[in-house]
């Protein structure tokens, strides 16, 4: 009995802590340059952002998809998603942002926010 109250306890003090999974676009910045830079730490934890990253658009996508809803975004099949499309990509929407001198609005908002705008923006859904 005290290991199920242990177990209950340690539960409920783990989905009562807040998510930090988010990162800003600027901490995405940071942590791309520092992987690029060649800092191993820095490569393994922007690959395993990434690759969140990725798993989360299909975990919305999907469903949608199955259920016959409306999408967020409709990329061709001849694009799948993969960390090198997905790095390309965002790559390519920080370059547009900052040359329409816009990137310095969005540089404190939640990287995942600015990919599904981009995204979206990217591959609209007829």
């Amino acid at each position: 009995m005290k290991a199920i109250l242990s177990a209950l306890f340690a539960c409920m003090v783990f989905f009562a802590t807040p998510a930090t999974a988010s990162i800003t676009v600027a901490d995405y910045m940071a942590l791309r340059a520092e992987a690029k830079a060649g800092n191993k730490g820095a490569e393994a934890r922007w690959r395993y952002y990434i690759i969140g990253l990725m798993d989360g658009i299909q975990a919305v996508q999907a469903p949608a998809a199955a259920a016959g809803a409306k999408l967020h975004f409709c990329m061709s099949d001849s694009l799948p998603m993969s960390p090198k499309f997905l790095d390309a990509f965002i790559e390519e929407a920080i370059a547009r942002l900052s040359a329409k001198g816009v990137l310095k609005d969005r540089i404190e908002q939640p990287m995942a926010v600015l990919v599904a705008l981009e995204l979206r923006n990217a591959f609209p859904c007829q």
